[in-house]
């Protein structure tokens, strides 16, 4: 059996495919509307518990041999029933809202199960690591239901992973944003559609498409590229399979010059993008008169950093110096207070390691050349006073969630941390995304948890707004308000006994253990994306680019 899993914004957009194709039949599920109008309706009731979560939209599709559907159309539909109820259940999703639609309209049968991330107590299911936890479901289910492994014939036409994107799904579970792509073309294209017709279910979905001329070695043809997320990729990038010819020659679409130029030229327009998710959310919310806040995608031009938090986004369009420093007095509802004044801070400081500005540049190039984080970003947090040269070390202070400085890492040229604690408290190095925060990562140092950040921001995760913690002691974690999120993952590397600890304070926390320091694998997945192992400085400005965090 083979299964996907797709995140989104707009419920509307989604169901209008699912349930607009031919054969699409609504086969059952947790709720009681019919149509796409009703059923949007009915999740944006729901979705008042949580009208700040922009990804509430979960979106899975699964398939079975050709060999083993059940010609029996009633007890066909049993067992796909069956089957959604307990990978539902497996996926955590035993309190929300889903509706089953069987499509059969291929050789494979398959099924399309729309749910809403939102529980009915309120709460989120979590979305980390959910790529690993649907195969390991997928292959439960196959043992249960007596179900083959399948291959799609059209495998091989794709890009295959990197090894950096292979060593982020081991370690996160989660699929990148070229994956994804990939998976919905394969999805919408499965009944060989026009190339009008292609375009339109992929904004359908949130995905933008452009079509023009693209330069060759022999002149001019056509070419496509692909924006889910703010990340933009071309068609060569994510496979043969996926350009514009090779859409008609491998995945069935068809084309004709003379019939869907024009087309094409109009779905591009401005006033044709109502269904990416900004205005599906719209169209849901009008339907709803439930809703009053549209739920556009977030961009980096969202980027903030306040007193007390460093605000990122996943990639999208570039962020400008001068808009990020124009959104430092911007704070964000929901999020922990904001930090001392310029005066507090100086008295923070003064219990903290003695400042050497002469050596912030040497200490600077040492952290981007050995540990690879952007220029932009140590920029940003030493604005703050979060990171600073103390001789020629680089130092990372620990705050409290109101922002009060109480210690600091001290990190020398060999690697080592070494940390001050004139004041025992919970304190800890940490940064967090925009929004109210609802999840919360733990690591071992100030190093690894920027290398979360980093390998999430680079991968578009859709995760919601997030806590990233630097700790040495269990002890330093502000266990009263981490108990309170919707989810704490516990990413200590390297050190069994810390995250032993932290566990026994947080006994609810998910534990993950990855195969190396995140450290590592951020450094790895950017020398897969270089091609070539990094030999300057100028190299990391390029890839801090692509986070934009210039």
């Amino acid at each position: 059996m083979i299964g996907k899993q797709i995140k989104g914004t707009g419920f509307r957009g989604c169901l209008n495919y699912v349930l607009g194709k031919k054969d699409a039949t609504l086969i059952g599920g947790t709720m009681c509307g019919q149509t796409p109008e009703e059923l949007a309706a009915e999740f944006a009731i729901a979705r008042q518990l949580r009208p700040n979560l922009k990804v509430a939209v979960f979106h899975a599709t699964l398939s079975v041999d050709s060999t083993e559907k059940i010609e029996d159309s009633e007890e066909n539909d049993q067992r796909w029933l069956a089957i959604a109820a307990n990978y539902m259940k497996a996926m955590e999703f035993d309190n929300n809202q889903y509706a089953v639609v069987k499509h059969s309209d291929t050789e494979h049968d398959h099924i399309h199960i729309v749910a809403s991330r939102i529980c009915l107590d309120g709460g989120v299911v979590d979305d980390s690591w959910d790529y690993y936890k649907s195969q390991e479901t997928i292959r439960q289910l196959e043992r249960n239901y007596n179900l083959e492994t399948v291959t799609p014939s059209w495998e091989t036409d794709k890009r295959a992973q990197t090894t950096g994107e292979h060593r982020y799904l081991q370690s996160k579970g989660n699929q990148s944003v070229r994956v994804q792509l990939q998976d919905l073309i394969d999805e919408v294209t499965q009944d060989n559609p026009s190339m009008p017709e292609f375009v339109e279910r992929l904004q359908q979905q949130g995905v933008e498409v452009q079509v023009g001329l693209t330069q060759t070695g022999i002149g001019f043809s056509k070419g496509i590229s692909y924006n889910l997320d703010g990340v933009a990729l071309s068609g060569t990038q994510l496979g043969k399979a996926y350009t514009f010819s090779g859409l008609q020659k491998h995945r069935g679409v068809s084309y004709d010059k003379g019939r869907d130029n024009a087309l094409i030229e109009a779905l591009m327009q401005p006033q044709h993008l109502a269904i990416v998710p900004s205005e599906a959310e719209e169209n849901e919310l009008e339907s709803s008169q439930s809703e009053l806040v549209a739920s556009a995608p977030a961009t980096a031009n969202e980027l903030e950093l306040s007193q007390s938090e460093l605000e990122t986004t996943a990639p999208a369009t570039s962020a400008t110096a001068n808009e990020l420093e124009s959104s430092q007095s911007e704070l964000v509802a929901g999020a922990p207070a904001t930090s001392a004044t310029a005066n507090e801070l100086e008295l923070q400081l003064s219990i903290l390691p003695e400042r050497n500005e002469t050596q912030w540049q040497k200490v600077r190039s040492h952290l981007a050349v050995e540990y690879s984080l952007p220029f932009e970003l140590l920029n940003l947090l030493h604005s703050h006073s979060w990171l600073y040269a103390g001789s020629e070390k680089a130092v990372f202070t620990a705050r409290t969630l109101d922002g009060e400085a109480r210690f600091a890492f001290v990190l020398d040229e060999l690697g080592n941390f070494t940390t001050t604690h004139p004041l025992s408290s919970e304190a800890a190095f940490w940064v967090a995304t925009t929004g109210e925060i609802e999840r919360a990562v733990i690591a071992c140092n100030p190093i690894e948890a920027l290398s979360i950040l980093l390998i999430e921001q680079d991968n578009s995760t859709t995760a919601p707004a997030t806590l990233y913690l630097g700790i040495e002691r269990a002890s330093q974690l502000p266990i009263q308000f981490l108990q309170e999120l919707d989810s704490v993952i516990i990413a200590i590397a390297e050190n069994s006994q810390l995250a032993r600890n932290a566990r026994s304070l947080l006994p609810d926390a998910q534990l993950v253990n990855p195969p190396s320091s995140w450290n590592d694998i951020w450094i790895q997945l950017i020398e897969q994306e270089q091609q070539t192992p990094k030999q300057n400085n100028q190299q990391y400005k390029r890839h801090t680019q692509d986070l934009e965090l210039d």
